[in-house]
């Protein structure tokens, strides 16, 4: 269903005509926040939204076609940070904002935009907040995705769902090759495989031994296989590198990632932050998912395919191996059609 756009308020109107998105968790929930931005700027046209984000999430804001700028809060997670939150919310008064869309429901992600003054504040009911929120939605426990939940703050009380936009990022070509020609990463005309090993929640993981299985198999059909992710990952690098000769990214900072993951033909990950981005990006994933749900938590992207254990499972141990390679050859078939330098062989 379609629904019909609005005209964003004049300035003079009680504020400025630019909107404000505060995103919230990790960056895997940030991302789902690029969802919303697309709906905001589908109904609004041509309104400046900006985002206000936890660091590192702010550098991804220069690949968002629909954000302007971004904010960083910051506050340690067990505190109220209340100078921290004073000084934002006194330079976001500044840009006379007329509209924040507060995605968490925590009475804490309301209280820089209550304090910085935007006249509009959009929200689900939550936590006590209901003087800082004043244009409350309901509803939200019956709707079933996280990203589903976060895009229908975009709808006015009395409207029906609209069909879900994904997420998106976008790298120019000229930017992804510069980054390509100074990573010493360009093209060689082999296809690229990334892996991304790390999870924020150890259930979250699948062995790192099981990533080295498939980088080593997918090296021997003539992969270049990576490893993406940050510091925490860095062992699980060291145990794939053991196996195969890897490109190890996993010192890099997180903008960086965006560029690898766009050189990538496919990625394996678990449910993460990189997921999030590289689906984002369009590339062909497969997500591993045990203690979490694809269509609950992961990326609402067409490109990703989920791999689940076996028998209703929740333990990512009990993935295979074969199981992995197998759902790999579905999500890259079609390089075998775009990729005249490159065959695949039938059997392991």
């Amino acid at each position: 269903m379609s629904l019909p756009t609005r005209t964003p308020p004049a300035e003079g109107e009680g504020g400025g005509a630019a909107f404000l998105i505060a995103g919230f968790g990790g960056i895997g929930d940030h991302v789902r926040c690029f969802a919303l931005a697309r709906h905001v700027a589908r109904r609004f046209p041509g309104v400046a939204i900006d985002f206000l984000c936890r660091s590192p999430t702010d550098r991804l804001v220069r690949f968002v076609p629909e954000l302007r700028k971004a904010w960083v809060d910051d506050t340690p997670h067990r505190a109220l940070g209340l100078r921290q939150k004073l000084d934002l919310a006194r330079r976001l008064r500044n840009e006379r904002y007329r509209r924040v869309y507060v995605v968490s429901r925590t009475y804490k992600a309301a209280i820089v935009p209550f304090l910085a003054g935007i006249p509009e504040r959009v929200g689900w009911f939550g936590e006590g907040r209901l003087f800082l929120i004043n244009q409350v939605r309901w509803g939200e426990g019956q709707i079933h995705g996280e990203t589903q939940k976060v895009c229908a703050l975009a709808r006015e009380p009395d409207e029906v769902m609209e069909a879900i936009l994904p997420p998106r990022l976008k790298v120019e070509p000229t930017d992804l090759y510069a980054w390509q020609k100074s990573a010493q990463a360009v093209p060689d005309g082999r296809p690229v495989l990334a892996l991304a090993p790390g999870a924020y929640n150890v259930k979250r993981l699948w062995p790192a031994e099981r990533f080295a299985e498939i980088a080593a198999a997918f090296a021997a059909r003539g992969f270049a296989v990576w490893v993406l992710g940050g510091p925490a990952e860095a062992e699980a690098a060291r145990i794939i590198a053991a196996a195969t000769p890897v490109r190890d990214f996993t010192a890099t900072p997180l903008e960086e990632a965006v560029f690898q993951a766009a050189s990538a033909n496919v990625l394996l990950g678990n449910d993460s932050g990189i997921l999030h981005m590289t689906a984002a990006l369009d590339v062909p994933c497969v997500g591993l998912f045990g203690p979490t749900v694809c269509a609950i938590t992961g990326p609402s992207n067409a490109c990703v395919r989920e791999v689940r254990p076996p028998h209703g499972s929740l333990d990512l141990a009990q993935i295979s191996t074969r199981t992995v390679e197998d759902a790999l050859l579905m999500q890259i078939s079609h390089l075998q059609h775009s990729m005249s330098t490159f065959s695949f062989t039938e059997q392991w």
